[in-house]
């Protein structure tokens, strides 16, 4: 079947969701609405499958089981062919992998759809060969680089400049207001009157840090400072950071929330949002978010960070898995709520649009267009 100029295959391995499946919806949702007709291919019984379905997106349900997964890329390649999608777009590392294998196949069987692929952090590709192939390969039409610190980790490991481009993800700057604290939510969460929130969304894992803002704060506890601390994300409400809270004596003043959907109405309690990645961060969704709300944000000087914090964030970038250092950030923002609140505030003003969900949209749209040679 001849390819169909405005059909497009999204795919992703991902189980559960996070930050990188929801980009993944609101771009299909956002090209859904300027003529594309979207199929997300994701494993059966996924969260991103139900998520998907939910906003009437159509799916096919795919394995994805591993990189070299030739049945699921030969599904894959065979729904393209009978359906005549031209663009592929994998989100993840596997997929990546899968949807290389099936343009692999559909070009040795005659024409192939062009295809583009997410980098969504900023961790070196591996050294062996497969990974080589799989970053380097003629076969991929674009990488999209969410920052330009991603674009440069690939461009350092081989993959030729002109095969990236940098499409920012996006934010949803209407569903990502300011807007007040819900008392209700406030009480539900227990938090204490008067007393500043420090919150991470994320989740839980070692390279995002989770731990680096535990020992500040227990800094900050040593030096009498009242605060309490909120976490939420997938497994913030595991053994780990229960264990680590217990052992910097921290526990009366942190709520471990885990996997929340309410993200929006957390943020709103926040006094300050923390981003503490060590390492791997590629433009932290929960930094764009938290900004997009007028919430003062301080995070650690990795890739993203500083491009999405800009020139005037600096004096909000902490060096990564610098617990003192960022201690000390929070007490400034904790003893100048005004002045943070301010520095939030302008950044909404001025650079929100160039982190916008419409952006990321917008740009993808083009990409697709151009590659497909329809501009």
């Amino acid at each position: 079947m001849a390819a169909h100029p405005l059909k497009v295959l999204q795919v992703s391995e991902a189980d559960a969701w996070s930050g990188g499946t929801a980009q993944l919806l609101a771009l299909a949702e956002g090209l859904a609405a300027k003529g594309w007709q979207i199929t997300v291919a994701c494993r059966p019984g996924s969260g991103l499958e139900s998520h998907a379905r939910g906003r009437g997106l159509a799916t096919l349900p795919v394995a994805l089981a591993e990189d070299y997964d030739l049945l699921s890329a030969w599904r894959l390649a065979r729904f393209i062919r009978r359906q005549g999608v031209a663009v592929i777009h994998a989100h993840h590392n596997r997929s990546h992998s899968v949807c290389l294998l099936a343009k692999l196949l559909l070009r040795l069987s005659g024409a192939a759809p062009a295809l583009v692929v997410s980098r969504r952090v900023s961790f070196r590709p591996g050294s062996n060969p497969f990974s080589r192939w799989k970053y380097r390969s003629g076969l991929i039409d674009r990488i999209v680089a969410v920052a330009d610190a991603v674009k440069d980790v690939l461009v350092d490991f081989g993959v030729p400049e002109g095969r990236v481009a940098v499409i920012r993800s996006g934010v949803d700057a209407r569903r990502f207001s300011p807007k007040p604290a819900d008392p209700a939510l406030r009480a539900t969460l227990g938090l204490p009157e008067n007393v500043p929130v420090v919150g991470k969304i994320a989740n839980a894992s070692p390279w995002k840090g989770q731990n680096v803002l535990l020992e500040a704060a227990a800094i900050l506890m040593k030096k009498g400072r009242r605060f309490h601390l909120l976490f939420a994300g997938r497994d913030t409400d595991g053994a780990w950071l229960k264990g680590e809270a217990e052992r910097l004596g921290l526990s009366d003043r942190v709520g471990l929330l885990g996997f929340r959907t309410d993200v929006p109405e957390l943020l709103s309690c926040l006094d300050v949002s923390v981003n503490a990645a060590v390492r791997g961060e590629g433009l932290s969704g929960a930094l764009r978010e938290s900004l997009a709300m007028g919430v003062p944000a301080v995070a650690s000087d990795v890739a993203g960070n500083r491009e999405l914090l800009g020139e005037g964030g600096r004096d909000f970038l902490f060096p990564p898995g610098d617990a003192a250092a960022l201690a000390g950030r929070l007490e400034w923002v904790l003893d100048h709520p005004a002045e943070a609140r301010a520095e939030a505030a302008r950044w909404r003003e001025l650079r929100l649009p160039g982190f916008s969900l419409e952006n990321t949209v917008s740009q993808t749209d083009a990409l697709y267009r151009r590659l497909l040679s329809m501009e």
